[in-house]
């Protein structure tokens, strides 16, 4: 999409990913406002859609199908996303508290956080059993039982059970019992062991639907051999065990809870109107009824004027009113009321590809329904799963159509107001780094005393941001200019920062700036030291970098000119970040492949760097821009020496090996492809995409190392108890081939 080049001068914040933001956003997207900063906060980077979400259960789709990516959209749409959880807000200072950022300031806010089944009131129902919802939750439960199923954990009688008789609970577990006897007919066990039983406060299942519905599926049940306990009102869970009101006792190994769902606590203690419920109580313009500058949508809303259900139909087509509404009060124009229908169309599954339309006194059936509620739910998800096309394994390099091939890729003026820089950095961790004149006391530059017989290692990294997070940005940015003072051997003593931030409004740079600065110090804390100084300014897009200065013994430091022959080669840490953040810039990669790597960016080299040298490495570097095998190549080169590189074990990040296969490189990659001649035997694996892994440019990469043969097994166990987890032997050092070269094998 075109970028905004006006500078931002508000800020309009979306928390929660729901389908009223999803369908907001995009309509936001496609006729952005000018001068504003769009961003969203969600706990999940790839949401559910619930109503897909029964046919996930009984394996009629897969993961990816079923979950709108918010990140892929995001970075496509030109939103900031942030992986969060929101803990609270603040509507007087117009701030959002979160559980690992630092607080976001606000000028528009909408909440969509849905809303979960309340185990509060039940004693022991938080502790003996599961909710439908928060959805990730389940779906983690819903793979271990499955797999303790297949692993035989229940050879006796087993009973799984869901407490409520709406539709959530009814199509829950039906799904489930349809992949359960599926799944044991595949392996040819029996399934009679297992018993389900739909446990229902009211007399009748379904009580929001018409009789027709309930009587079907009363039939469906008992056809499904399904026990239906009925006037069964819960008021104690044990451990594997209901008690209801009048004193009777069920016994259930399994009990997901499915019952009338409230919201988070945080708004109501922020001083929003909330009902008993805990959902925000919102007018026709779906604005808090009593804050105007915050809008509330989906399950956690509740519209004074018109009592609805919460169906995921009702937060669907909230989403055009909101977004118009919301464009409105950006531009100070007039709202537009929303009324909602009061009779809406239900297509309710029956766990196998059967479903059951309701709408009023009127009902279909039939497995050309559940086609109907296929088609509709597909087409739904394509709005945002077609924006652009994901690398897949079935197809061949040719077939992938590359977004914006020459997009330059992130990764490896004026001064910003004096007033602002001097409120961010009163905000800073106060570090006590031995620094003669820095921060302390602000002078021209900082002055740093080297202590006798200590040898000053310095080193610089500056690059364009290649995350929407600025606070991750400033981690990653920290971790990455640390990784040369790592690697070799020395001990970080302080930083000078260089940032460049993009043109914008005060509040909106001091924000910025605060959460990139906070980001960093939050790296340099863990490590002991902090900022002595720095420089900062505004420009089209925003930068950052570190000056390292670190202090070692001579005999302490460690050098990329050291290999020995017999020496094994180590990585510490997955390989990828290249291709997957080339894919990201063109909203080509799944959000989960980009959180898992960040993951691995904000995972820092400090300890590694440690456990190296206490098991007498004899030579280390740190992976960034020249690939693994440019790396490889400095430590190689004058050595005399070759190495045996084993292709097969080398750590790679999840949707790496896809984006490479198809051709989703970085703007760095051709220019690394020059390391290829120091490959004496590239022709006998030119058809392995694998390859093209050597020549990725890394950011926040992990250590090279070439260690003692004899110290290999103790170093790969300190090294994944201290978190590295990827760490792995991926070759040796060799005198009998060609010198200075690698052999793959």
């Amino acid at each position: 999409m075109q970028q905004d080049l006006t500078p931002a001068s508000q800020h309009l914040l979306f928390i929660g990913g729901g389908h009223a933001h999803a369908i907001a956003l995009l309509m936001i997207a496609m006729n952005k406002p000018a001068g504003v900063k769009i961003t969203l906060i969600s706990n999940l980077i790839q949401t559910p859609y619930s109503g897909m979400l029964p046919g996930l259960i009984a394996g009629h789709y897969q993961f990816d199908q079923v979950h709108i990516d918010l990140g892929r959209f995001c970075r496509y749409a030109g939103i900031d996303f942030i992986e969060d959880t929101v803990i609270g807000i603040d509507p007087e200072q117009r701030t959002v508290s979160c559980l690992n950022h630092p607080d976001f300031s606000y000028d528009l806010l909408s909440i969509d956080t849905g809303s979960t089944p309340d185990l509060s009131t039940i004693p022991g129902a938080q502790e003996n059993s599961i909710g439908v919802k928060p959805v990730k939750q389940l779906l983690d439960y819903w793979d271990d039982l499955q797999q303790r199923v297949l692993d035989g954990d229940y050879n006796q009688a087993l009973h799984i059970g869901t407490v409520g008789g709406g539709a959530s609970a009814v199509e829950v577990l039906l799904a489930m019992q349809h992949k359960l006897e599926r799944m044991l007919r595949k392996q040819q066990r029996r399934s009679d062991h297992i018993h389900f039983h739909i446990i229902c406060g009211p007399e009748q299942i379904l009580p929001s639907h018409n009789v027709r519905v309930q009587r079907l599926y009363n039939r469906v049940i008992q056809q499904r051999d399904i026990t239906l306990h009925t006037g069964f009102r819960v008021a104690e869970v044990k451990p594997g065990q209901l008690i209801s009101e009048s004193g009777q006792r069920l016994v259930l190994d399994e009990i997901i809870w499915a019952t009338a769902a409230s919201g988070a606590g945080w708004p109501a203690r922020a001083g929003l109107e909330c009902s008993d419920n805990g959902c925000i109580r919102v007018n026709d313009f779906l604005q808090s009824v009593s804050h105007p500058d915050i809008f509330a949508t989906g399950d956690i809303a509740d519209m004074v004027n018109f009592s609805r259900p919460k169906a995921g139909v009702f937060a669907v087509r909230q989403g055009m009113p909101l977004a118009k509404n919301i464009q409105a009060r950006l531009q100070n124009r007039t709202l537009s009321r929303y009324k909602p229908q009061r009779q809406f169309l239900s297509l309710i599954s029956t766990g196998d590809r059967y479903a059951v339309a309701s709408r009023g006194p009127f009902s279909l059936s039939g497995a050309w329904v559940w086609r109907w509620k296929d088609h509709i739910d597909q087409k739904f998800m394509r709005r945002f799963s077609e924006l652009t096309e994901l690398p897949d394994s079935t197809l061949d390099n040719d077939e992938i159509r590359i977004e914006n091939p020459d997009m330059r890729c992130g990764g490896c003026g004026a001064k910003v107001g004096h007033t602002i820089l001097h409120k961010v950095l009163r905000q800073l961790p106060v570090t006590h780094n031995n620094a003669e004149i820095g921060l302390n006391k602000p002078d021209d530059a900082a002055v740093i005393a080297v202590p006798e017989g200590k040898l000053l290692v310095q080193s610089v990294d500056s690059f364009r941001q290649l995350v929407n997070d600025d606070y991750l940005f400033g981690q990653i940015a920290a971790n990455h200019a640390l990784g040369d003072i790592f690697a070799m051997g020395a001990e970080p003593h302080s930083a000078q920062a260089m940032v460049t931030l993009p043109y914008a409004g005060d509040t909106i740079l001091e924000q910025r700036l605060r959460h990139l600065l906070l980001g960093a110090s939050k790296v340099f804390s863990d490590c002991g030291i902090g900022l002595v100084g720095g420089h900062t300014s505004e420009g089209a897009e925003l930068q950052l970098g570190f000056t390292i200065n670190g202090l070692a013994d001579k005999q302490q430091l460690l050098t990329k000119q050291g290999l020995q022959p017999g020496d094994k080669l180590i990585v510490t840490k997955p390989l990828g970040t290249g291709t997957l953040f080339a894919s990201d810039m063109r909203s080509q990669a799944h959000g989960r492949w980009i959180s898992n790597a960040l993951q691995q960016m904000l995972l820092s080299n400090y300890q590694a760097s440690r456990i190296l040298s206490d098991n007498n490495a004899h030579a280390c570097t740190d992976i960034t821009g020249f690939g693994l095998l440019g790396h490889l190549h400095e430590m190689l080169d004058g050595s005399g020496f070759n190495i045996r590189l084993r292709l097969e074990n080398l750590p790679v990040l999840e949707g790496a090996d896809l984006c490479l296969k198809a051709g989703l490189f970085s703007s760095l990659h051709p220019q690394n492809r020059k390391y290829d001649q120091y490959i004496t035997n590239l022709d006998e694996f030119k058809d392995s995409h694998r390859t093209e892994l050597l020549f990725d440019p890394q950011t926040a990469g992990g250590l090279l190392t070439a260690v003692p043969a004899d110290k290999v097994e103790q170093l790969i166990t300190a090294l994944h108890s201290a978190g590295y987890q990827h760490a792995r032997v991926i070759g040796s050092v060799q005198q009998n081939g060609v010198p200075n070269s690698v052999e793959l094998i």
